[in-house]
Formats: C-alpha cells, sequence, structure tokens
C-alpha cells in the first residue's frame, strides 16, 4: 500500500507514542486500532502496538461487525481476541500455584501480582455513538430482512398471476378465479397491495375471457381506479373498452379517470381513451366535457371520425348547423382514410340529409340519402324518409315509387302508420281521389286495425317491468288470457337500437347468473357475490327496458292516433273535391262549362324501373337491386 510522507511520519509518531509508556491509562483502543488501519499501518506495526501496550480487548460479536466494515485485517482482529486469553494465561517464572511444591534446588519466589488490565472508559458521546451504530446495524438488518421477504412474495404472486392468467387463455375461468381467490385470502392481503390489486385483476381478464361481462366490469373499474402507474392500468381499459361495445355499462366512476394524467402513454392509448370519456360524457348529456375529449383525438386515430360525428351532433342539437355540416362531411372523409366502422358513414350522411331536410334544400337530402347503400340496416329508414323528402319536393312520379317499394317483401318488418296516409296525399294532390280512397282504406286495413290491440296492451301494464316482460313472452310464448301484441306493432320496438342494447345486456345478465351459479360450490362465497351483483343490474336493465318499451309503444299509438285525424281530413278534402267533380260535369253537361276542362290525361297503372329503358307494371314482384328505382307514370287529372 502506498502512503505519503505524511502519512508514514504520522504513523511513526502513533507508534512510537503509543509505546513509549507503558501506562494502563494509554492503552490502544478499537477506534485507535480503526485509525492505523486507516492511515495505512501494516499489519505487523498495528500487532506490536497491541502488544507493547499490553490491552486487552474484550469484543462483542457488533464490535468484530464493526471492524471488518471499517477494513481491519482479519489477522489483527484474531490478535484481539487472543489479548484476553492470553491475559488469563500464566505468565513465566510465576510462582506455583497454592499447594504445588516449589522446584528443587530453587528456592520459592514470593508471587508477583500481575497488574489488572486498565480499559480506558469510553465518553458518554462515544457511547451514545455505539448505541446508535447498533441501532443502525439493526434497522439494516431489517430492511433487508424486509425487502427479501417482499421479494419472495413479489415472486410467489408473479407466479400465482402467471397460472391464474394461462388458467382463463386455456378457458378455464372457474379455476383461475379460484387462484386468486385462495391467494388473496391464505396470504390476508389488505385492499391496497399490490398482491391484491394483481389478483383483482386477473379475477376480471378471467371473466372477459369467459364473456362474463357483467361480472367483469366492475372489477375492472376497481382496477382503474388504482392509478396509470399500476402495472394493468392499460390493460384493464381496454377490457373495459371491449366489454361496454357488448353489454350497456356506464358508471358514474368512470368520472374518475379524468383525474389521471396520461403522460408517458402512447398516442394510440390516449387517442382511445379521450373518445371512451367523450362517449361516456356524451350518454350523460354533458356535452360540454363531451367535447373537450373528442377534440383530443387525434386525426390518425380509427375513433377520430366516430368523435367528429358525435360532435356534428351535439352542434345540430345547439342549431349550429354550419360547423355541425363540416363536421359531419369531415367524419365520412376520416373514416374513409382510416377504414373506420361503415356504420358512422351511413349515420354522417344521413344526419346531413336530415339537415339539408330542415333547411328545405330537398335536393341536397336526396343526395344524401342516396350515399346510404342500401343493404345498410337503415335502408327501411332512409327510404322512408326519402319518400317523404321527394312528397315535400312536390316529385310525386319518385314519392309513390318510394312508397310502393316500401310496402314491398324488402321492408316486411317495419311499421310506418303514416305510409298509407302520404299515398292518399299524393294521389289526393295528382286529383286521383279513387286511389287516395283505396290508400285510406288500406290505411284502416294495416294500420288502424290495430290501435285498440295496442292501447288494451298499454293499459295492461302496471310497471315498466310489466311491459318488459309481456312484451318479451308475446313475442315469444304469450301466456294464455295475456295481452297480446301484434307481430307489425312490435317491429319498431325491435328495431330501435337502444331497446336492442338493453335487450342484449339483460340476456348477458341471464347467461352469466346461469353460468356462475352452475359453478356455486368451487367459486363459493365469490359466486354468492356475483349473483347478489347480477340480479340488481338486472332488476335495473328490466326497469330501462320497460320504460323504453313504455316510450316507444306510446309514441306509436300517438302516431297512429295523428294519422286517423289526417285520414279524416283527406276524407274531407275528397269528399269536397268529389262535389266539385259532381258539380264541373252539371255544369258541362248543361253547357256552362269549358269542353277542354273535361278532358282528362289518364295515367297507367304502371312504374318506371331504372329509367325509360322497361316499363313493369305494379304486380309485387321485387328485385333488392331495382328496389330504389321504381317511379311511377301517374299524371295529375288536376285542372289547371
Amino acid at each position: 500500500m502506498k502512503r505519503t510522507l505524511t502519512q508514514a511520519l504520522l504513523a511513526t509518531m502513533i507508534v512510537a507514542g503509543l509505546a513509549v509508556s507503558a501506562s494502563p491509562a494509554l492503552a490502544i483502543s478499537r477506534d485507535e486500532v480503526v485509525t492505523l488501519v486507516k492511515l495505512g499501518i501494516p499489519e505487523a506495526d498495528i500487532i506490536k502496538s497491541i502488544d507493547k501496550d499490553h490491552t486487552v480487548f474484550d469484543l462483542k460479536i457488533q464490535d468484530i461487525l464493526e471492524l471488518k466494515k471499517a477494513g481491519v485485517p482479519d489477522g489483527v482482529i484474531k490478535y484481539m481476541l487472543a489479548t484476553a486469553q492470553k491475559a488469563a494465561a500464566p505468565q513465566p517464572g510465576a510462582a506455583p500455584a497454592a499447594g504445588q511444591p516449589a522446584v528443587a534446588g530453587k528456592p520459592a519466589v514470593a508471587p508477583t501480582p500481575a497488574p489488572a488490565p486498565v480499559v480506558r472508559e469510553k465518553t458518554p458521546e462515544e457511547l451514545r455513538a455505539a448505541e446508535e451504530r447498533q441501532r443502525e446495524e439493526a434497522r439494516r438488518l431489517a430492511e433487508e430482512a424486509r425487502k427479501a421477504d417482499e421479494a419472495r412474495k413479489a415472486a410467489y404472486a408473479r407466479g400465482i398471476l402467471r397460472r391464474g392468467l394461462a388458467l382463463s387463455d386455456s378457458g378455464k375461468w372457474v379455476e383461475a378465479v379460484g387462484v386468486f381467490q385462495k391467494f388473496v385470502q391464505e396470504g390476508n392481503f389488505a385492499p391496497g397491495t399490490i398482491e391484491a390489486y394483481n389478483a383483482k385483476y386477473g379475477m376480471a381478464a378471467a371473466l372477459t375471457q369467459a364473456g362474463l361481462y357483467q361480472s367483469a366490469a366492475k372489477l375492472l373499474v376497481e382496477v382503474l381506479l388504482e392509478g396509470p402507474d399500476k402495472p394493468f392500468f392499460r390493460e384493464a381499459f381496454g377490457k373495459l373498452r371491449t366489454l361496454r361495445q357488448e353489454i350497456i355499462y356506464n358508471p358514474p366512476d368512470l368520472e374518475e379517470l379524468t383525474k389521471f394524467p396520461l403522460v408517458g402513454f402512447s398516442q394510440q392509448f390516449q387517442d382511445e381513451f379521450n373518445y371512451v370519456l367523450g362517449e361516456f360524457f356524451y350518454d350523460f348529456a354533458n356535452y360540454q366535457r363531451a367535447l373537450k375529449h373528442f377534440e383530443s383525438v387525434s386525426e390518425k386515430s380509427p375513433d377520430k371520425a366516430k368523435a367528429l360525428y358525435l360532435t356534428g351532433l351535439v352542434q345540430v342539437r345547439y342549431k349550429m348547423y354550419k360547423s355541425a355540416v363540416e363536421n359531419l362531411q369531415k367524419s365520412i372523409n376520416v373514416a374513409e382514410t382510416t377504414k373506420a366502422d361503415g356504420a358512422i358513414i351511413d349515420l354522417a350522411f344521413m344526419a346531413l340529409a336530415r339537415i339539408a331536410y330542415e333547411s328545405e334544400n330537398y335536393d341536397a337530402a336526396i343526395f344524401y340519402y342516396k350515399k346510404v347503400p342500401r343493404d345498410s340496416i337503415r335502408a327501411s329508414t332512409v327510404f322512408y324518409e326519402l319518400a317523404w323528402t321527394y312528397l315535400m319536393k312536390g316529385d310525386y312520379s319518385r314519392a309513390l315509387g318510394a312508397f310502393h317499394a316500401l310496402h314491398s317483401s324488402f321492408f316486411s318488418q317495419t311499421f310506418y302508420p303514416e305510409l298509407w296516409i302520404l299515398e292518399a296525399r299524393s294521389y289526393g294532390d295528382l286529383c286521383r281521389y279513387d286511389r287516395a280512397e283505396k290508400a285510406l282504406k288500406m290505411f284502416d286495413q294495416d294500420v288502424g286495425v290495430y290501435f285498440d290491440p295496442l292501447k288494451r296492451f298499454i293499459n295492461a301494464q302496471r310497471q315498466p317491468e310489466d311491459f318488459y316482460l309481456n312484451f318479451v313472452a308475446s313475442i315469444n310464448t304469450p301466456k294464455p288470457g295475456a295481452a297480446r301484441l301484434p307481430k307489425e306493432l312490435a317491429y319498431p320496438v325491435l328495431s330501435n337500437i337502444e331497446f336492442y342494447n338493453l335487450y342484449r345486456t339483460i340476456r348477458q345478465i341471464e347467461r352469466e347468473d346461469k353460468e356462475i351459479r352452475g359453478h356455486a360450490a368451487p367459486l363459493g362465497p365469490f359466486a354468492q357475490e356475483m349473483a347478489v351483483k347480477l340480479n340488481i343490474l338486472k332488476k335495473d336493465g328490466l326497469v330501462r327496458a320497460g320504460v323504453k318499451i313504455q316510450q316507444i309503444l306510446t309514441e306509436l299509438e300517438a302516431s297512429i292516433s295523428e294519422a286517423q285525424v289526417q285520414q279524416t281530413e283527406i276524407e274531407v278534402d275528397i269528399n269536397q273535391a268529389s262535389i266539385n267533380v259532381m258539380t264541373d260535369e252539371i255544369k258541362t253537361s248543361v253547357g256552362e262549362g269549358d269542353e277542354a276542362d273535361s278532358k282528362k290525361v289518364r295515367g297507367g297503372n304502371i312504374a318506371i324501373v331504372g329509367g325509360d329503358t322497361e316499363v313493369w307494371p305494379f304486380e309485387g314482384e321485387y328485385w333488392g337491386d331495382e328496389v330504389p328505382f321504381y317511379r311511377s307514370l301517374l299524371t295529375s287529372q288536376c285542372k289547371e
């Protein structure tokens, strides 16, 4: 070891100073040994100093650990330990012990008592420092033990997590839930611990994998609310979004997610996160906060088209039509670019058509309606609204062609109470009163006949749940004597998207309840807990679905009633027109009328399909690709 000249001189002075006096009061101490080591004094010199001073050390285990930590050589430590043994051993030339004879030929020498080793007493400060070192060492050892225990538990928890997730991936969700339940119970892990967190996510993942979305939903939200710094935040969010596409799930707790920063997450995840929160606030009619999140969705996100569409609907609600049109058109372009869900394109075109219709720009409305593909699930609604638009524009040829198509088998599962009334009005506007009368009779036959059964069904229900249960029973297997809805009246309910989602959610709850009850024994208390939650969710779903059915049927009743009023008005108009025709005929017969006025151009009972190339009769034969192109050639018989 290299030493500086100063260190060497200082070491020499210390060694010499320690060796000058043999006084026990100047015995070398443990701390001075450490100082010599730090100064680089050779091991042999240190031992010589200890030997010359006759220092006796009483080293404890803690002292030995501190000496080792300070870098004192093992040889010095061993010599220090040996000083106590050397002090206890008899010295050469000492008198024999009591009872032993003296050696022959030598006189007995009186024993000289060896001076008792004197150890310098430590100062209070040194004692306190020593105690603090002992406490610090104890804390260090305890911390190391705690970390080792945590590492062991963490490794065990990771093994449990992998095992449980592997079971869920292989379809063994019951076994997976059992593994996580047992892990938490045996480990007695409190809520908030990482072990409880991992187990909760594991159970949620297993339930989601099994398609038990209602049972998994609450667990996933709880995992999310523990914050984005936890390991499964992103995975839990992805699974929550998946199940929200299958069931109606908008818990108020989701609002808490707005408090979490998204720094460090990918742009793709941030886009998904903002869209889901925007959709959440939109469903709760909190449009200001919804728009804030929709605006945060980047242009390249597959969710941008939906965000723009919903933004447009909010602007329509507040009559911001110019901005709404811009966002709806942009949503179509983005959807085509990002290859988003085609349904968004259909909905955006329909929204644009309705805005144009409301502003009486019927040509633009017709343009947008025709953009919706004929194989769209919204084709019947588009066709009906398109017929209205033709009628308002005064294009009776296309309006009657659309009405005719709506009576075809392609739209057999639709029910529009005003359809025959609109036809009657069209015929009346063309002065085709005989056809108008036939249309009104068809209204009685196809619509009016259902008014009383509809009213009886509505009045027979007492609670919202009754509407749902009796409606479903009426469609499937009606109870004897129970009020039953004709299938025509069920179509408006079955075609309602909101009701469909509620119905699908209820059916999902029923399936999950059956599945969980079927595994009640291995799942134990967990099955009971889930059964109670599912029962509550089902009751809530029944009420909401029942309210929706009541709303749809009540509106349908009002529509039929309004159509009946219009029917009466048209009948009055037709009767008045008939009287006028009879009056004109009488005038003509007595020579008072204009002969030219009595000449009427009568159209044939035909329709043009696809243009002027071919003429087909209205004989009830339909082709899917021809339905949008039916035209009527009926001409007006009205006098100018």
